[in-house]
């Protein structure tokens, strides 16, 4: 068991990490071209009908599950970690390679963001110098609120594991517990589909969609609290290794066709679409499926938490069986990721601001830019900030 989870494991995990990484940077130059969601640079066009279906329909999907399975997969690390460093270290560790991260985006990245790339008075506080704007921004609510930026993930990953580390401390538990037992696969994943779902809809009477706090959109955590668990547990009951190549290909094969056309009914049923007198209206998401106790909310919390989990299982299946490997290239990507995941919003916002001048349609401006972006954030990742004498302790 100590070799395989040595090996097997960590090449397909980490391989799905860099890809869901990738999804990530599609995603938010999708925001960019978009303008469904927030995001530091919006560039505006005039909208036309199919680009704001494709991008409604690809940012929802992608935000279904991407972001709980990079819950998922640190959860799967996270026990293995604990128990090899123990508590004292593992925390020390923590800190190191998720707290610092987020420091050094919150007090350098953001800064560099807003006053060197995308400056605006609403942003800069009509500063007219840089320090009179970064006292300002220290000073200010709006650093917890933008600053943190897409590293709300580490900062909910370090609490995450901080509850988990004083948990297992308490209650130690067995290492093995569950690795013997027979597979129950339909029941366990429906199960999870359930959990989620009820947790989504409870949450978002507090927390409706697009409400922000401290940086995070809560409205979206029972995902991934639900899924980090279910990372822990996979690790210690070896449970997707039991999952089979033909179970996890039907539940993959159910999340991309469910998920899609399900979201594209649901949306049209809410009457997010209309195709009427040939014009474009396409009414705010947030809205109709918000929260709130009513069937379009706990509709969009069963279709949420069914793709989080059809998707994830699938996925694992896909990459244990065919992406299982670790040569020069994926080893370079992995150990590149994380660098990625927390610079790569200065880099798409340089390049987008560089392609203003091209007038193409937005879905075909985005495409050209996951293009260019997805190689580069990495090619930079690897040969510059993994280079850095300071970033390369934390990175």
């Amino acid at each position: 068991m100590a070799s395989m989870k040595s090996t097997v494991r960590y090449y397909y995990i980490d391989n799905l990490r860099v890809a869901v990484i990738m999804l990530v940077i599609s995603l938010h130059l999708a925001v960019t071209y978009s303008n469904l969601g927030l995001w530091y640079y919006n560039e505006h066009h005039a909208k036309e009908f199919f680009g704001q279906v494709f991008f409604g329909l690809f940012q929802t999907f992608v935000q279904g599950f991407s972001m709980g399975l990079l819950f998922l997969v640190a959860g799967y690390f996270t026990p293995g970690a604990l128990d090899r460093k123990g508590l004292g270290r593992f925390l020390k560790d923590r800190w190191r390679r998720l707290g610092l991260p987020s420091l050094v985006y919150l007090l350098a990245v953001t800064p560099f963001i807003i006053w060197v790339e995308v400056p605006s008075p609403a942003w800069t506080y009509g500063a007219s110098s840089f320090f009179e704007f970064y006292w300002k921004y220290l000073m200010s609510a709006g650093m917890h609120l933008l600053g943190i930026g897409p590293m709300w993930f580490a900062l909910a990953l370090l609490i995450f594991s901080i509850i988990y580390a004083l948990l297992k401390t308490i209650r130690p538990g067995t290492a093995n517990t569950g690795a013997d037992r027979g597979s129950t696969t339909f029941g366990t994943l429906t199960a999870l589909i359930m959990i989620i779902a009820v947790g989504a809809f409870l949450i978002r009477l507090v927390f409706p969609l697009g409400t922000m706090f401290w940086g995070m959109q809560l409205c979206y955590f029972s995902s991934y609290i639900v899924l980090y668990i279910a990372g822990i547990l996979a690790y210690r009951t070896n449970f997707y290794e039991r999952i089979t190549s033909a179970v996890g290909k039907r539940w993959l094969i159910a999340g991309l066709i469910i998920g899609l056309a399900g979201l594209f009914v649901l949306k049209l049923i809410a009457g997010v679409y209309d195709f009427s007198a040939h014009t474009l209206n396409i009414k705010p998401f947030t809205g109709s499926f918000g929260g709130g106790v009513s069937w379009l909310s706990i509709s969009f919390a069963l279709w949420e938490s069914f793709v989080a989990v059809s998707m994830t299982v699938g996925l694992m299946a896909l990459f244990r069986d065919k992406l299982n490997f670790g040569g020069n290239l994926a080893r370079k990507l992995s150990d590149s990721a994380f660098a990625v995941y927390v610079f790569h919003p200065p880099i798409i916002i340089a390049v987008t601001l560089v392609m203003q001048t091209i007038i193409v349609a937005p879905v075909f401006k985005w495409a050209i830019a996951s293009l260019i972006c997805v190689p580069l954030c990495f090619l930079l990742a690897y040969h510059v900030l993994l280079r850095v004498p300071v970033l390369n302790k934390i990175l």
